[in-house]
């Protein structure tokens, strides 16, 4: 066998990516969060790419009478004009004396006005006031340890630091509660809260895992939170957990409606108004409609004692998570807005956006010294690498942007009836029937659409939830006709997108008998007759990945 060097030919296809165009894609994907940074880490390590600061934007036009005092200014002498250069450059002994002059010439009342915060409990609604008030002693270099701990970190130090009653454990274990499985579930109340500190149930996909575990607090404690069982009826383990949690600090925490996040933080003060305590109980609902002449009729009093025992109730937090959690929000940047003008809808793209295209240029400075024929050649070569990178960089930017416009054009001129009607109105639409529709690649769609933001008529919409899927509905009659994918399809005959049909789903469930609730079969015959042909697995599968909802077994009320 020879296994020795052999010369040979062979033909096949490969793709080369140019620099530039690998550049380009990857510049696309980025997100405007990311577009920041790799244009700061690009300033940063190439000498001829400049981003300029930004330049404040001129103010609007004031009324003439506050015209005058520019145009006096204007017309002032010049000893005006150099008093006033002189004060804004004048020495830190100036500023030391003016600020002395200052001090001398005020009072202590106006000194105590400046450093108060300005909360007053008269006019501070919503002031929190579980937290003792401030020591004056403590008002300055105050160490903030929980400063950076979220709502639920908070939760469970006070959950270690708490100590329960020698009763209190004896009843739990006579109840078949351990005072380690009592903990366990007080810290799986923690973690059901939301961000505004209230107990909010488990998804529905959680659920199945919660049921299929078999712990019989856990599962009692859900079917308090969601209402099932009233909370006086749980059992001595499910309500004293409760009862623990909405005993930690802020007040409020571990309540499952704003209604008992008042009387939580009602029934810890001290002296609260009786009065302002029986609204709160029994007139919750008309006390949010601001019906204080029926909440007087009811309890037999005038309308002012109402709205005096009312204002007790602005001093508390209606969302006492918020006090101590310290979770990072997720900000989205839109890269575009859509407005109307003159009937039609526009593409823009916002300020923030335009304004990086703006200020990215060349330095003139060092692409002038390519001109110099005494530089030498390693500089030469440098500068003009350089200066090719930074062009290519910007170039790269630039077809982001316009990139970015073309794609949604196109999707404003598809989906035209959602901007015009709302959610409700969009239309089924693919990523190819954009590629078709601006002459682009299918990837280059994809890298569009993902984590790019549009400013709407109707909020933030990250582009590629404007890409649905859909089903035809049937109509009676038969004549066949051109569609818009290219096939035919029945005179009358409508597309309807997947949004109309989760929303069809959501609506049978609301309205089933709980105690007969629909199998996925029924709901399925239920689209049918309605005219949209949806089968039992795409029911199935709309159902638990979209809408989060439980089978019919598990829907089931006793």
């Amino acid at each position: 066998m020879n296994m020795g060097m052999q010369l040979g030919q062979s033909q096949r296809l490969e793709q080369t990516i140019s620099p530039q165009m690998l550049q380009s894609a990857t510049i696309l994907q980025k997100t405007s969060q990311e577009l920041e940074s790799a244009i700061v880490q690009e300033v940063e390590s190439n000498p001829l790419l400049e981003l300029d600061d930004e330049i404040p934007e001129s103010l609007p036009e004031t009324r003439d009478s506050e015209n005058q005092g520019e145009d006096e200014y204007a017309s002032g002498s010049s000893d005006d004009m150099a008093k006033e250069v002189e004060f804004e450059s004048g020495s830190l002994e100036d500023s030391a004396d003016m600020d002395y002059d200052i001090l001398e010439n005020t009072t202590n009342s106006d000194m105590e006005r400046r450093l108060s915060d300005g909360t007053a409990d008269t006019d501070a609604p919503f002031k929190d006031l579980n937290s003792a008030p401030a020591d004056p002693d403590e008002l300055w270099d105050r160490p903030q340890k929980d400063r950076d701990q979220s709502l639920q970190d908070n939760l469970r130090n006070q959950l270690r630091d708490w100590n329960g009653t020698r009763e209190l454990f004896k009843q739990l274990k006579q109840a078949g509660c351990s005072e380690q499985r009592f903990r366990d579930l007080v810290q799986y109340l923690i973690d059901s809260l939301d961000e505004n500190g209230f107990l909010q149930s488990a998804p529905d996909e959680a659920m199945v895992k919660i049921l299929s575990d078999n712990d019989k607090f856990v599962v009692e404690a859900e079917r308090v939170i969601r209402g099932e069982i009233p909370l006086e009826n749980a059992s001595l383990p499910v309500a004293e957990a409760i009862h623990v949690l909405q005993t930690f600090k802020p007040l409020g925490i571990g309540a499952r409606n704003l209604q008992e996040c008042f009387l939580i933080q009602a029934r810890a003060c001290d002296n609260f108004p009786k009065v302002a305590l029986e609204i709160v109980e029994n007139h919750f609902e008309d006390l949010m409609a601001l019906r204080y002449t029926k909440i007087a009729k009811s309890m037999a009093r005038s309308t002012e004692e109402v709205q005096k025992a009312i204002t007790s109730l602005s001093k508390f937090s209606p969302h006492p998570g918020r006090q101590i959690s310290n979770a990072p929000l997720q900000i989205k940047n839109a890269d575009m807005s859509v407005v109307e003008k003159k009937g039609r809808f526009e593409v823009e793209c916002t300020k923030a956006a335009s304004r990086i295209t703006k200020r990215l240029h060349v330095n003139k400075l060092y692409a002038d010294m390519l001109n110099d024929k005494g530089l030498d050649k390693d500089t030469r070569e440098y500068i003009s690498n350089s200066k090719r990178k930074a062009e290519e960089f910007i170039s790269a930017v630039n077809g982001r942007f316009s990139t970015m416009e073309q794609v949604m054009r196109a999707i404003v001129k598809r989906q035209e009836a959602f901007f015009r009607g709302g959610p409700a109105f969009l239309k089924p639409m693919i990523l190819q029937d954009i590629a078709d529709e601006v002459g682009r690649d299918l990837s280059t769609i994809s890298r569009v659409t993902n984590g790019k933001y549009v400013d709407t008529p109707y909020g933030i919409y990250e582009l590629k939830q404007f890409f649905t899927s859909g089903v035809r509905k049937q109509a009676t009659q038969a004549t066949d006709v051109p569609a818009a994918d290219g096939g035919t399809q029945a005179a009358g005959e409508e597309i309807i997108g997947s949004a109309q049909i989760l929303d069809a789903i959501k609506k049978l469930i609301d309205n089933e008998d709980k105690k007969k609730p629909l199998s996925d079969q029924a709901i399925a015959d239920a689209l049918n007759s309605m005219g949209l042909g949806v089968a039992r697995r795409t029911v199935a599968k709309y159902r638990e990945t979209e809408l989060k909802i439980l089978p019919a077994r598990f829907r089931k009320s006793v």
